[in-house]
């Protein structure tokens, strides 16, 4: 399968991802944010939810495990990464540290499932003789 057709396989699951990840990051912004702020809520949703839709969507339908495990696990890494930023005490980092190793755990995931079902495909291909 080459790219063009993965992308266009995958594109639905991409799509919802996108949808799913602005829905969400709106969610985060608790108080009576500016409409700036929901802006960027729905950007950075936007861009999380579209590498998690392209883990999901075409980097499985390709059978790409490394770049899938990679992208699955984005928005703990951001997360992660907005936790650090901020923080002002060890229990921050802590925290931001619990983010990094659930964003590596849940790409590790990804990526073995990816390949699983890869080698379950292979192993369906008939041998000519």
């Amino acid at each position: 399968m080459t790219w063009p057709e993965a992308l266009h396989r995958g594109r639905v699951r991409w799509l919802m991802w996108v949808v799913l990840g602005s829905f969400l990051a709106c969610g985060f912004v608790v108080k009576a944010g500016t409409k700036s702020e929901y802006l960027w809520a729905i950007v950075i949703g936007a861009a999380n939810g579209t590498a998690v839709g392209f883990a999901f969507g075409p980097a499985e339908k390709k059978g790409a495990a490394v770049l899938s495990g990679l992208f699955a696990g984005t928005p703990f890494y951001f997360f992660a990464g907005s936790i650090l930023a901020i923080a002002d005490g060890p229990s921050e980092v802590f925290t931001s540290a619990l983010f990094v190793t659930i964003g590596i755990a849940s790409s590790f995931v990804q990526a073995f499932r990816v390949r699983r079902r890869v080698r379950q495909n292979l192993r369906s291909i008939p041998l000519a003789t």
